[in-house]
């Protein structure tokens, strides 16, 4: 399994992935748009790291470095992190945070925030971020007004 930056020439494989994970969020009723997405991927403060094995993409997570909204402290928060079914309990995920994590340091940022929104094996999740030395600091909720 190969971890690495998302290069402009990977994006068209890369954006399925996005796709899929927004098919099992909370959020699958916004429909994602290709190029504000690939507009993202080009942001100095917005990074998307790939697993690929035997040639194929498997999983991705894009972090970004932004300012709490009440402080010049600055952190990373995950933009999105998925893994395909069929990998998911593979190192992929662990070494995809992990190049997230290094990222992190490398922008002089202290602070990752990792959340989840599939509400799929919400315990389970919250249990390998609790593993990888992570806290639950809050949650998510929502409600769909319309």
């Amino acid at each position: 399994m190969k971890i690495f930056q998302l290069a402009p020439e990977k994006f068209d494989e890369f954006y399925p992935l996005v796709e899929s994970m927004i098919e099992e969020a909370e959020f699958s009723l916004a429909n994602p748009d290709k190029e504000q997405i690939r507009l993202m991927t080009t942001m100095p403060n917005f990074v998307v790291f790939l697993a690929e094995k035997d040639g194929k993409l498997i999983g991705f997570i894009a972090g970004m470095v932004q300012r709490y909204f009440f402080s010049l402290r600055e952190r990373v928060t995950d933009m999105g992190f998925y893994v395909l079914p069929d990998h998911r309990g593979t190192s992929a995920a662990i070494r995809l945070i992990s190049a997230l994590e290094n990222w992190t340091k490398e922008m002089n940022v202290d602070d990752l925030y990792i959340g989840q929104t599939t509400a799929v094996n919400i315990e389970k999740t919250q249990k390998f971020y609790s593993h990888l030395g992570y806290k639950t600091v809050g949650f998510n909720t929502v409600k769909h007004l319309h």
